[in-house]
C-alpha cells in the first residue's frame, strides 16, 4: 500500500459513519442504512463517493440546512408497477434506498417495477442501489440527475449534470455485470480527489470558464469551468455522452415532475446537493427461469474472457468484475484511506465529539 494510505476495516468505517450521521440528527436506524450504502462505495473501489464525501459534502450540507432531516417521503402510485417518490429534500441515501425498495416490491408483483424520484439530494454511487436489486436475483437500474457541472458540446457554460447510470445483472458462477458510469468523462468526485491530493487532471476531462481544455482541477470548481460529456470532444463523440445525460435527466427529473438541472435554482454553496433519481427492478424469472438466465450470463462472461487479446493488453474484463475483486480484497485487508480523507474523518470525529478509535 502507498505510504499516503492507511488500511481501515470496513466495519469500523460503517460504524463511525453511522455514529457521525446520528450525531448530526439522522435517526439511528436510518444512519445505519446510509452508512452501509456509503461504505459500499469504498468497498467497491469507488473512493470518490464513499467516506471521502462524509464530512466535506454530506455532513456539511446537513449542518447548513440543505438536507431535511425529517422529510415526509411520499409514495404516489397510480398503477401497481410504477410510482413517483417525493423525497421532501431528504438525505439522498435514504430516499434512494426507499425508491429502490419500492421498485423491487413492485417487480415481485408485476415483473417490472419502476420509480421516478423528485426532491432528493446527492445519493452517492449509483451501483449501491442497482446492487440491492441484484441481491434479490433481479436486474437493477439506478439513474440520477445532478446539479449542472458539464459543458454540453458547443456550449460556453454548464448545462447538464454528470448524470450517472448503473445497471446491475446477476450471474451464476461468474461475477455478473455491474455498470456504474457517469455520462461525463469522469464524475465530479474525480476532480475533488485531484484537488485534495494536489494533482493535475488529464487533458480531456474538463474545461475552464471559457470552455478551453484544462488540466487544472481548480478551474472546474473555483474557476467557473466544468466537465466534458462522455467522449470529451465532438470529434470523439461527446454528443453521445450528452445524449445519454439528457436521457437520464428526462427519466429522473421530467418524468418525476421535477425541474431539470439546467433550470434549477440552488442556494449559494449547495451546488451538487439537489438530485432526482430513477430506479427500476426487473424480475428475471418473469421472462425466463433465473437459473437459466444466470447460466447464460456465465456463458457470455466466459466468451468475453476467452477472446484473444492484443499484445500487452487484456484480458477482457466486464463491467463490475474489477470491482468484485476489489471488494474481496478490501473485505480481507481493509479499505485504503488516503491521508487527507483520514484527516477529514478525524476532524469530524473531534468536532462532533464522537471519540471513535479507528485503530
Amino acid at each position: 500500500m502507498e505510504k499516503d494510505f492507511t488500511s481501515i476495516d470496513h466495519k469500523k468505517l460503517k460504524e463511525f459513519t453511522a455514529l457521525a450521521l446520528a450525531k448530526v440528527g439522522i435517526k439511528k436506524q436510518d444512519a445505519e442504512i446510509a452508512a452501509k450504502l456509503i461504505v459500499s462505495a469504498d468497498l467497491r473501489g469507488i473512493d470518490t463517493h464513499g467516506v471521502a464525501h462524509l464530512g466535506p459534502f454530506y455532513i456539511t450540507r446537513i449542518q447548513k440546512g440543505f438536507i431535511n432531516l425529517n422529510p415526509d417521503i411520499r409514495v404516489l402510485s397510480y398503477l401497481p408497477g410504477t410510482a413517483v417518490v417525493d423525497g421532501d429534500n431528504g438525505f439522498g441515501f435514504l430516499v434512494g434506498h426507499k425508491a429502490m425498495t419500492e421498485a423491487i416490491e413492485r417487480a415481485k408483483k408485476c415483473g417490472i417495477g419502476a420509480v421516478a424520484v423528485r426532491n432528493s439530494t446527492h445519493f452517492g454511487a449509483a451501483s449501491v442501489y442497482s446492487s440491492l436489486a441484484v441481491e434479490e436475483g433481479m436486474i437493477g437500474i439506478a439513474l440520477s440527475s445532478t446539479g449542472a457541472l458539464v459543458f454540453p458540446p458547443g456550449a460556453a457554460k454548464r448545462g447538464m449534470g454528470t448524470n450517472p447510470i448503473s445497471i446491475g445483472v446477476p450471474a451464476g458462477e461468474e461475477a455478473g455485470f455491474m455498470l456504474d458510469m457517469a455520462t461525463s468523462v469522469v464524475p465530479g468526485g474525480k476532480i475533488g480527489d485531484a484537488l485534495r491530493r494536489g494533482l493535475s487532471i488529464p487533458l480531456g476531462w474538463a474545461v475552464d470558464g471559457q470552455g478551453n481544455p484544462t488540466t487544472d482541477p481548480k478551474a472546474v470548481f473555483q474557476g467557473g469551468g466544468g466537465l466534458t460529456p462522455l467522449g470529451s470532444s465532438p470529434e470523439m463523440g461527446s454528443y453521445k455522452g450528452f445524449g445519454l445525460g439528457v436521457a437520464v435527466e428526462i427519466l429522473c427529473s421530467i418524468l418525476s415532475g421535477a425541474v431539470a438541472s439546467l433550470l434549477m435554482q440552488e442556494a449559494p454553496g449547495a451546488a451538487g446537493n439537489k438530485c432526482d433519481h430513477f430506479m427500476a427492478a426487473i424480475k428475471i424469472d418473469s421472462f425466463i427461469p433465473l437459473d437459466q438466465f444466470k447460466s447464460k450470463m456465465d456463458d457470455l462472461a466466459r466468451a468475453y474472457h476467452s477472446l484473444p487479446v492484443a499484445e500487452g493488453k487484456g484480458p477482457v474484463v466486464l463491467a463490475g468484475e474489477k470491482e468484485n475483486g476489489i471488494v474481496k480484497e478490501r473485505l480481507a485487508k481493509g479499505v485504503p484511506i488516503h491521508s487527507k480523507v483520514l484527516e477529514s474523518l478525524e476532524q469530524l470525529n473531534s468536532s462532533l465529539g464522537i471519540g471513535y478509535r479507528f485503530s
